[in-house]
């Protein structure tokens, strides 16, 4: 193999690590985000429940007032909210 033929290969060698390297870091970056997620879908899912709690023809939802209703919802849940329990309270004040 002549000398550009070997510098050839290295080169080639080289740039599939590059690759391989990018598409770790994006599989880490993906992972990382799906993990991300699903905390987020199970907050969803608690807060879903703990609404479905209320009778609504007897308690009114202050959905306008994010420290009321999470007062609302720590007393339906009996324990604090989560960090993403709370940020999801917020979008929902938001809206």
């Amino acid at each position: 193999m002549s000398a550009s033929n070997r510098l050839d290969a290295y080169i080639f060698v080289k740039k599939l690590d590059m690759i391989q390297e990018l598409l770790t870091d994006i599989e880490v970056d993906v992972k990382y985000k799906i993990y991300t997620e699903q905390k987020n879908l199970l907050a969803v899912k608690n807060l879903k429940e703990l609404l479905n709690q209320i009778d609504h023809d007897v308690e009114v939802v202050p959905l306008e007032d994010k420290e009321k209703l999470s007062t609302l919802l720590v007393s339906l849940k009996g324990q604090a909210l989560s960090d993403i329990e709370y940020r999801m309270v917020e979008r929902i004040i938001k809206n």
